[in-house]
């Protein structure tokens, strides 16, 4: 089954939305200051897009003949396979980019820029990868990604460089599965 396209725009919207209004909330709760996001942007947003290619890889390596052996990789291949590329079947260049925008500004600000900061990269990452409950695989390779991404906001200093990271990866994954993943792979 295909998803219409303004379905998942919908969709998008509501819950990045309402994940960028619970990190305004906690943050004013918590009286954590979310800005600025940077001090150098230009450096930041070179570093996320650096940083996008390494899980980027583990994408790619996920959906070769070589992960097939390996049984996380297997069930996250299948997860792409059969959900994910059903979802986004329909999505336009636009829509992707829109997603993976909303997705990396919003889903940073709340997990990095809040939770991160109040109960650290531990609590951060797990609620992270429980948010993203796919399938059991996918928990765990996002709770892994989330580690990732926390410890480039903490060595960065910046939510700049998460919220680029994110975006990048997130578009990236979502025009290959979109444009390039074939049935046969």
């Amino acid at each position: 089954m295909k998803y219409p396209r303004g379905k998942i725009l919908i969709i998008t919207l509501l819950m990045e939305g309402a994940a960028l209004l619970l990190a305004l909330l906690l943050a004013r709760y918590f009286n954590i200051n979310l800005l600025p996001l940077t001090d150098s942007p230009l450096q930041d947003i070179l570093t996320g897009t650096a940083a996008a290619v390494p899980p980027f890889i583990l994408f790619l390596f996920t959906l070769s003949e070589k992960a097939e052996n390996i049984p996380i990789f297997s069930s996250l291949k299948k997860t792409i396979m059969t959900d994910l590329r059903t979802i986004f079947a329909n999505a336009g260049l636009f829509d992707l980019v829109l997603i993976s925008l909303l997705a990396g500004f919003a889903e940073e600000i709340l997990f990095r820029g809040v939770l991160q900061a109040k109960f650290g990269i531990v609590a951060a990452s797990v609620v992270f990868g429980l948010i993203h409950c796919v399938s059991p695989a996918y928990v765990v390779v996002t709770t892994i990604m989330g580690f990732y991404i926390g410890a480039l906001y903490y060595a960065s200093e910046s939510l700049l460089v998460p919220v680029q990271m994110h975006f990048i990866y997130d578009l990236a994954v979502l025009i290959y599965i979109r444009y390039f993943l074939s049935e046969k792979e």
